[in-house]
């Protein structure tokens, strides 16, 4: 069916897997999963552009704009802090090297011909399926203490699909 052939595609800079260990042993093992629906391991990253649901065909097309992008001088980021967004994403912020990234962004938003959004960048830990603000509120403060920070590298920004699951 024509539903089949749209693809849910994003731009991200994808997170080492040994990071992504470390984030799953000391963040994700905290949230509990009563109150929040995780993000599994192998799938955090930090997005830099959401394109929403787009047919398959047009991926090689939105590669061949985005092309020049792939030129850019790698630097670090730093995965640092933990947030929320109005209680419903929880999120592991990005201290140094955020700039870096906004301005990728914004260069990403001008390729794509699209308009540019406010721009937080983030990896997505979990996304909240009955925590209460207080409940959330106690949940930061704990991950707060746990997770100190870590500096990878930004290397690329890639195509990448998002499947949803129902949990």
């Amino acid at each position: 069916t024509f539903l089949n052939k749209q693809k849910r595609l994003f731009f991200a800079v994808n997170i080492p897997a040994e990071t992504k260990k470390r984030i799953a042993k000391e963040l994700l093992t905290e949230v509990p999963s009563d109150k929040w629906r995780n993000v599994k391991t192998e799938n955090l990253h930090i997005t830099m552009r959401f394109l929403g649901h787009l047919p398959g065909d047009t991926i090689a097309k939105i590669e061949e704009q985005v092309s020049e992008l792939k030129k850019f001088d790698s630097f670090e980021t730093e995965l640092a802090g933990v947030g929320h967004f109005k209680n419903r994403v929880l999120w592991l912020g990005v201290g140094k090297g955020s700039e870096e990234l906004k301005l990728l962004s914004k260069k990403l938003c001008s390729l794509l011909e699209v308009t540019e959004e406010r721009f937080h960048p983030h990896a997505t830990l979990g996304r909240n399926k009955g925590s209460n603000a207080e409940e959330t509120d106690f949940l930061i403060e704990n991950l707060r203490k746990k997770w100190v920070s870590e500096t990878i590298p930004v290397e690329s920004i890639d195509l990448m699909e998002s499947v949803l699951h129902k949990a």
